[in-house]
């Protein structure tokens, strides 16, 4: 076993949906990503297993928890942080351009997944 450096920067950034990008960097328990929000964005309501620590950098978002028909609203800001249970449903709407740290353990298997499906593409 031997620890591993990597830089941001050259960590591929990947499109999620319109106006979100993620970076991420696993290990064999958790996972670091760095998520760029443009304003108005909008990531719709879902779920999964994995315990998920949001950490804003800048910017201010809404969270919403639980589902649509009566969520728990939460705004945060930059400093902020929002510890999300796993299989909590949730929604993520950017009020301004916002840079996250999201933090998730276990390491979220379909990111991966789909980080190899693209890397095998190019």
């Amino acid at each position: 076993m031997t620890a591993v450096k990597r830089a941001w920067h050259d960590v591929q950034a990947e499109a999620m949906m319109p106006g979100v990008t993620r970076r991420f960097v696993h290990g064999e328990q958790a996972m670091v990503a760095q998520i760029e929000l443009r304003a108005g964005a909008v990531v719709p309501w879902h779920e999964h297993a994995n315990e998920q620590i949001s950490i804003l950098l800048s910017g201010r978002a809404r969270f919403e928890f639980g589902g649509t028909a009566a969520p728990e609203v939460v705004e945060a800001g930059a400093g902020d942080t929002i510890v999300i249970p796993g299989h909590l449903p949730h929604q993520v709407t950017v009020l301004e351009d916002a840079q996250v740290i999201d933090v998730f353990a276990p390491p979220r298997a379909d990111w991966i997944a789909a980080g190899q499906e693209a890397a095998d593409a190019r």
